[in-house]
């Protein structure tokens, strides 16, 4: 074991805390963590078009996971992954997971062969717990089926036929239950397009953290759920770094749940300015049994609030302004779903004026959210849209539908509700033909307001109006539009109005005085604000380099229209040019300018290390739960690491004959 001298101090201190015997190994300093997170992502080996009746024994390729969508009428893809398990690892009383961000539509999880779970619907991340079939010591096999939406894959528990569906659009009732896009196979995509992950945490652990911050009674409030049985008290602590600022005090759970609170008075407020700044605080959460701690969950999250005052939406009590980017249908930039491409894209986006980012077609993914907590980037939570250039779907039963799709809300909200970016609720914009408003909007009110119990509004109607429009005139296409509609409505509601749509030609030579229009009666008459269409350039033709093919994210190599985040130049939209001026002229004199300020690390010369390996940052001079990646199955002994917070770790990972244990410093990446 290879181990700096100046490190010997913290890990005998952890060894001693964790109550560890025998020899100290990497395995050993990790195992005794209450959790650790490991992404999967890398070469995977895969078969297209197969049945779901039995595992292929033959006919594997090898691809990285995950990867863009396949839009080319591919039918079903099965998935395999080698993950070696120590020993150690299950040796101790824990549970293991599997869980996938994005899998689109139907994805099932097999562990060495035998089913765990299934999940319908790309738009929600899926967990399912793998405990009872993972082998200690040896090597196990991670399998994921995915397919399309179509018969008995459409939702749980039905055959739907769609014979009736025209040769050209065979999935006309599956398509129903996607996003639109221009094409049929694009929009009834199959495959893993987010991150895969593997994770242990105790027996009895907190299953969900809700973090609701009040800046209008300045509080911090903390919703725990909490999973096993047995008598148990909670706590809380908020960290700035390594500093606790805020002590929430322990109380105990209740029936698996337990709700801690305190008074703060004197955070930093979360939000571009004027709103604050995008300050990111930790909640570590601890659960403890006879005084001991059973598990820690650690949550970032910002100290902010939003609510509706009237006609106006209120971001820590000033009025909000929305300007920004709806992201078009199956947008290179959210799928190839990495960190430093979405980060130029949010800088050119803020070039442009823009303090909004709308996915608006699909779920933007977590990548896409943590960068928005992060920059300061406000979020309209959108993800679902049936606008089609075609008919393209119909439903095969609304009630069937709307309950759908109403758990699919839920679920997704549960899933991001503490990202502070997000500030206004809109998951489900256009419907179907022939689903009305009113079969949808009531239960999925109340299921978002289930889900999210800090109160952001939700724009369907109920707490912000919605309005969208094309740029050209209705009586004549070749002319723009005058804005009168729109200045009637806007002075004549009772509620907020968000424009989250403005569409039509772009190139009319009348467009300068559209939005010049548009966006002074926007600002003036008091709307929230406006969300369209090509302020973020996304024509530029890249072909990504990567230092690593381990890590989070996807990793294509051939040319994506993206930003060119690698040499950092691109070419403004008249649009985003003109915004830019509207935004210095109306709102603030100065250009919004943020970046990424979580910690990023890339570890080289590791290809000493055994074939199966994982490497670990492991928290030293921060606080944190383990981190590992797949070492790169490619030969180059990399591994590309992100983590919430920079600072001090130690990267550990094995040898097969030796463990290393190296002192390293992570960063934050380098502002635009």
């Amino acid at each position: 074991m290879r181990i700096g001298v100046s490190t010997w101090v913290k890990l005998v201190f952890l060894w001693v805390a964790f109550g560890l015997s025998g020899r100290l190994t990497a395995q050993n300093l990790v195992s005794s963590a209450p959790r650790a997170d490991i992404t999967l992502n890398g070469l995977w080996q895969y078969v297209l078009n197969q049945s779901q009746d039995a595992i292929p024994t033959s006919g594997w390729s090898t691809e990285r996971v995950p990867a863009l969508p396949l839009t080319d009428g591919t039918t079903s893809v099965w998935y395999q992954q080698t993950l070696f398990v120590p020993s150690s690892w299950v040796q101790l009383n824990r549970k293991f997971f599997v869980k996938l961000e994005q899998a689109g539509h139907y994805a099932a999880v097999y562990s060495n062969g035998t089913f765990i779970g299934d999940h319908f619907g790309q738009f929600s991340p899926f967990e399912v717990e793998v405990t009872n079939y993972i082998l200690g010591g040896q090597n196990n096999q991670i399998q994921i089926y995915v397919h399309k939406a179509d018969t008995t894959y459409i939702r749980a528990g039905v055959d739907i036929d769609q014979s009736s569906c025209p040769p050209s659009n065979p999935d006309c009732i599956g398509n129903a239950y996607r996003s639109a896009t221009p094409t049929v196979t694009e929009r009834n995509w199959v495959g893993l397009a987010g991150d895969v992950t593997f994770s242990w945490r105790p027996s009895t652990y907190i299953s969900d953290v809700a973090v609701i911050s009040s800046v209008r009674n300045w509080t911090l409030q903390a919703n725990l759920q909490v999973s096993g049985s047995g008598t148990f008290t909670a706590q809380a602590a908020v960290l700035d770094g390594a500093q606790t600022v805020l002590t929430l005090p322990s109380q105990p759970v209740v029936s698996g749940a337990v709700t801690l609170e305190a008074s703060w008075t004197t955070p930093v407020l979360w939000g571009p300015s004027p709103y604050g700044q995008p300050k990111l605080y930790t909640l570590q959460t601890t659960l403890l049994r006879g005084g001991k701690r059973v598990d820690v969950v650690y949550t970032q999250f910002g100290f902010r609030e939003v609510w509706v005052s009237g006609t106006d939406v209120m971001l820590n009590g000033q009025k909000l302004w929305l300007v920004g980017n709806a992201v078009d249908q199956l947008s290179s930039i959210r799928y190839v779903n990495d960190r430093r491409e979405e980060a130029f894209a949010f800088f050119t986006a803020e070039s442009a004026g823009a303090n909004t980012v709308e996915s608006h077609w699909d779920e933007p993914g977590e990548p896409w959210l943590q960068l928005a907590d992060e920059m300061g980037m406000l979020v309209v939570g959108s993800f679902f849209c049936d606008g089609r250039p075609q008919i393209q779907s119909q439903v095969d039963s609304v009630t069937d539908w709307s309950q759908w799709m109403t758990f699919t809300a839920q679920e997704w909200v549960q899933a991001v509700k503490n990202h502070p970016s997000i500030v206004i609720w809109r998951p489900l914009d256009v419907f179907p033909q022939g689903v009305p408003l009113s079969a949808v909007s009531p239960s999925l009110e109340a299921a978002i307001q289930a889900a999210d119990p800090s109160g952001r509004p939700i724009a369907d109607g109920s707490d912000i109006d919605i309005w969208g429009q094309s740029i050209q005139s209705t009586t004549n296409p070749q002319q723009c539009d005058n804005g009168e509609a729109y200045a009637s409505k806007l002075a004549a509601d009772t509620l907020p109005l968000l424009v989250k749509e403005i569409f039509g030609n772009y190139n009319l030579s009348c467009a300068p005085t559209f939005w010049n229009t548009f966006y002074g009666d926007a600002f003036t008459g008091g709307g929230v604000g406006l969300v369209i269409t090509d302020l973020i350039p996304e024509d530029e033709s890249v072909t990504p380099t990567w230092f690593s093919i381990s890590g989070i994210g996807n990793r294509p190599t051939s040319s994506q229209d993206i930003p060119d985040w690698i040499t950092q130049t691109w070419t403004p939209t008249a649009v985003g040019t003109q915004f830019a001026g509207l935004y210095q002229t109306y709102w603030q004199p100065t250009l919004p300018s943020t970046s990424p300020s979580s910690g990023d690390y890339q570890a080289s010369g590791l290809s000493a290390a055994a074939p199966e390996t994982i490497a670990f940052l492991m928290p030293t001079g921060v606080t944190g739960s383990p981190v590992g990646v797949l070492i790169a199955q490619d030969g180059s002994g990399t591994a590309w690491f992100v983590v919430p917070q920079p600072g001090a770790y130690n990267l550990l990972y094995s040898t097969g004959s030796a463990d290393v244990i190296t002192p390293v410093t992570v960063s934050a990446p380098p502002p635009f």
